[in-house]
C-alpha cells in the first residue's frame, strides 16, 4: 500500500497505485451510501457494479502485486547493515501515517457512532497486531497492512540470507505457496479442509506478492535462468486462469472468492506492460495512495453519520450515488495530500537519515 522512492521510469506503477486506491474507495463509499435513501438506492448502479466485481478486492490484490514489484528492489544488499537500512526505512514508511489513522479511525468508525472502542483496543491497534490477538481494528482495512508487514519480514529474511536477488528461491517460495493453495482446493472439493479457508488467503496474498517480485525481475530482464522464467510463467498462469477455475468449478467456491484476484493480477500486468498511464495527476495520486487508502473511511464515515441524521427526504440525502462517491473522493484526496505532505514525506526523510546514520556507524566498526 506504500511506495518506494519515486522513479520517473515507474510513473505508470504510481498510476496503478492510484487506480487501486480509488477502486477500494469506490467500493467502500458505495457500500456505505447506497442505502442512505430510496432515491440513492435507485441510482445505485455503481454499487451494483463495484459489488458484483468486488472492486475493493481487485484494488487490494493490485496493491499486493505492486508491493512485490517494488519492495524487494528497494533493498540495498551490498550495504553494511542492509537489514537495518531496509527495516528502518520500511517502518518509517508504514507506521507514522498509520498511527495517525488509529485515533482518527477510532473516532470516525466507533466513538462518533456510540460504539465501544476501549483504551486497550486503541493501544493494541498502535502495534498493528490487533488481528493476531482478537482486538477489533480501528479501521477494518488494517488486515492488509499486517499482510504487508509479513511480506516485509520475508524480504528481510531473504536479504539477511543473501537471497533477495536469488529469483530461483523466490520462485520456490511463490510456487510452493501456490501449490499448497491448490492442494487445499483439491482437498476441499473432496470434503476435507486441511486448515481454515481464511488461512489459504494468507498464502495466496504472500504468493501473489512474491510473484510480483518475479514480475519485476522479468520486467527488468533479470530473470536469467530458464527455470525461474518457467516458474514465473506457471505461477502467473495459475493466478490468471487456474486459481479461479479450480476454486469455482472444482472446489465449488463462489467465483467472487477468486476471480477478483485474477483481475487484480491482470490489471497490474497490463498497466505495467501495455497500457502505461503516465501523467502528473495519476503520478501524484499514486504517491499519496497509501493515505488515500488509510484515510478514506475517516472521511466518509463522519459524512455518512451527518447525512443519516437529516430527514429521509432531505436534498442532501437523496442524491445520486455518484455524487457521494465524487464528494468523498475529493475530500479524501485533500486529507491524503495533507497527511502525505506533513506526515508521510517528513517521516520518510527521517527514516532515510536514520538508516544512513546506522549504515555509517556500521561502516566504521567493520574491520579494514
Amino acid at each position: 500500500m506504500n511506495s518506494a522512492p519515486h522513479s520517473d521510469r515507474l510513473q505508470h506503477i504510481d498510476a496503478l497505485r492510484a487506480i487501486a486506491a480509488l477502486l477500494v474507495l469506490c467500493t467502500h463509499v458505495s457500500e456505505a451510501f447506497n442505502t442512505l435513501s430510496p432515491q440513492t438506492t435507485s441510482t445505485g448502479w455503481l454499487y451494483d457494479v463495484s459489488h458484483y466485481w468486488d472492486f475493493g478486492r481487485i484494488g487490494v490484490v493490485a496493491f499486493f502485486v505492486i508491493s512485490g514489484f517494488v519492495i524487494p528492489f528497494s533493498t540495498r544488499p551490498g550495504l553494511p547493515g542492509a537489514g537495518w537500512d531496509f527495516a528502518i526505512r520500511r517502518l518509517f514508511r508504514i507506521y507514522p501515517a498509520y498511527w495517525l489513522s488509529v485515533p482518527a479511525g477510532a473516532f470516525a468508525c466507533y466513538w462518533l457512532w456510540g460504539r465501544q472502542f476501549t483504551a486497550t483496543d486503541f493501544l493494541v491497534n498502535l502495534s498493528l497486531m490487533q488481528d493476531l490477538v482478537g482486538v477489533p481494528p480501528a479501521i477494518g482495512l488494517y488486515w492488509t497492512l499486517l499482510v504487508e508487514l509479513t511480506f516485509y519480514a520475508i524480504c528481510l529474511a531473504f536479504l539477511l540470507a543473501g537471497q533477495i536477488r536469488n529469483f530461483l528461491s523466490i520462485t520456490a517460495l511463490s510456487g510452493g505457496l501456490a501449490l499448497v493453495v491448490l492442494t487445499w482446493l483439491i482437498a476441499h472439493s473432496q470434503g476435507h479442509d486441511l486448515f481454515p479457508y481464511t488461512s489459504t488467503l494468507w498464502l495466496v496474498h504472500l504468493s501473489i506478492m512474491s510473484m510480483g517480485t518475479l514480475f519485476r525481475a522479468w520486467y527488468d530482464r533479470e530473470l536469467k535462468t530458464s527455470v525461474a522464467r518457467a516458474g514465473f510463467y506457471a505461477i502467473l498462469l495459475f493466478y490468471l486462469i487456474g486459481y479461479p477455475l479450480v476454486s469455482t468449478f472444482l472446489a465449488d467456491l463462489p467465483w467472487r472468492y477468486s476471480v477478483p484476484y485474477s483481475i487484480g493480477v491482470a490489471l497490474v500486468l497490463i498497466g505495467a506492460t501495455i497500457l502505461r498511464i503516465r501523467n502528473p495527476v495519476m503520478t501524484w495520486l499514486g504517491q499519496i495512495s497509501y493515505s488515500i487508502y488509510l484515510f478514506h473511511p475517516v472521511v466518509f464515515y463522519p459524512l455518512l453519520w451527518l447525512l443519516s441524521r437529516l430527514p429521509m427526504d432531505s436534498w442532501w440525502r437523496t442524491q445520486h450515488l455518484a455524487v457521494y462517491i465524487g464528494i468523498n473522493t475529493a475530500l479524501t484526496i485533500l486529507v491524503a495530500t495533507a497527511v502525505f505532505v506533513y506526515i508521510e514525506k517528513p517521516c520518510i526523510e527521517l527514516g532515510r537519515l536514520l538508516a544512513q546514520s546506522v549504515t555509517r556507524r556500521r561502516k566504521v566498526v567493520q574491520p579494514a
